[in-house]
């Protein structure tokens, strides 16, 4: 079985260690085996738990299809006290990776082991809800140890505003630098200068309404047809205004660490209004964001209300440049610079180029370098 948890190497406990009991129960027949995973083995829940582990690696398909099924099937009675027991590492990340969410009382008592890897903690930050995600938070050593638990934690939507702020600026004082935070520094700063910040009480309600009015706006956005008309730079005034009016979320109101972590983590509306923001490191989130799509790269490419670095950003990334709606978007925009543009034209097709050579809306040697190169197509044929 592979690793399943960064460096925590999942791999059968030493014979040696096993119990009596444990030892005959793993190494005796197909029947006997199927029996112990089902729970219906005449061992401590503890040695259960070790059973059902060894037996995920057994050679019979049949069992370890039935030992990985084991810890979402069995009863709370059963396995939850087990759990918190001095039971080795790689089991209880075995169970943790396989119990589903709801089984709270079984992760809570996997989250206060302190024998639990902290693999395990990342996993779970990754996943859990809100209030398991408070037991980690909350963990202030494995946090300064694993800092990447801090991270899953951030990109979390469940997890509270204020729960990551604390997290954020307990690393910072501590000279742990969150590399995979975007705006790191910018998002301590903005923590110690807002004494509401870690005020769970103030913050996590502006996040979670931001978060929900994100979503009921993304509904009204495409129940009316208009999920497009924001990028949109030939719609009439009163339709911008009228799109704009649109916004369920008063963006201006929030605070940078607010707008960045919208800008990472919330839905395509988030991306769609922040991507405009007057503050260029917001702007830059949105563009560098895991959840962002083709389509989005595409509309943001071919906007004017955007900053110049988000424009240059597209131009200069392969991965954002690989399709050519993109590229074409970034020759009609006038905000790409000249030298992209450039590059770009030779790869658009007869029918765009000629539209470029005729645009009033991008450079004149943009335009002119177009039209030498629909003499120069023409010639060749």
């Amino acid at each position: 079985m592979p690793s399943e948890g960064g460096s925590l190497l999942l791999q059968p406990l030493p014979a040696a260690g096993l119990s009596p009991a444990v030892a005959r129960l793993v190494g005796g027949a197909t029947p006997a085996k199927l029996m112990a995973v089902r729970g219906m083995a005449p061992v401590r829940p503890a040695e259960l738990l070790v059973a059902i582990y060894q037996l995920s690696f057994d050679a019979e398909p049949a069992v370890r299809t039935a030992a990985e099924a084991a810890p979402a099937s069995f009863p709370d009675n059963v396995i939850n006290p087990p759990l918190g027991e001095a039971l080795p590492a790689p089991l209880l990340h075995f169970f943790a990776a396989r119990l589903p969410d709801q089984r709270t009382a079984a992760l809570e008592r996997i989250l206060y082991n302190p024998v639990a890897a902290d693999e395990t903690f990342l996993m779970l930050a990754g996943r859990l809800d809100e209030s398991l995600l408070e037991i980690i938070s909350q963990n202030e050593v494995r946090l300064l140890r694993c800092p990447a638990i801090v991270e899953a934690l951030f990109f979390n939507k469940r997890a509270r505003m204020s729960s990551v702020n604390r997290a954020v600026e307990l690393c910072a004082r501590n000279g742990v630098r969150l590399e995979g935070i975007p705006g790191f520094d910018e998002i301590v700063s903005a923590i110690r200068q807002d004494p509401e910040a870690t005020d769970g009480a103030v913050t996590d309600g502006r996040f979670q309404a931001a978060l929900t009015a994100a979503e009921a706006a993304s509904a009204t956005d495409q129940a009316s047809g208009q999920s497009e008309e924001l990028f949109d730079e030939e719609l009439p005034p009163e339709e911008k205004q009228r799109a704009i009016g649109m916004s369920f979320i008063k963006f201006d109101h929030l605070k940078i660490f607010e707008k960045i972590r919208l800008a990472t983590i919330g839905n395509a509306y988030c991306r769609k209004m922040l991507v405009r923001d007057a503050n260029r490191l917001v702007a830059m989130t949105v563009i560098r964001s895991p959840q962002i799509t083709d389509m989005e790269i595409q509309r943001i490419a071919g906007s004017t209300n955007v900053c110049d670095d988000v424009i240059r950003y597209i131009a200069n990334s392969r991965d954002c440049t690989k399709g050519y709606a993109v590229r074409l978007a970034l020759v009609s925009n006038p905000k790409c610079p000249l030298g992209s543009s450039l590059r770009f034209l030779a790869h658009l097709h007869q029918g765009d180029l000629r539209n470029i050579s005729r645009s009033k809306n991008i450079p004149g040697t943009l335009a002119t370098a177009a039209k030498k190169l629909l003499q120069q197509r023409d010639d060749h044929h």
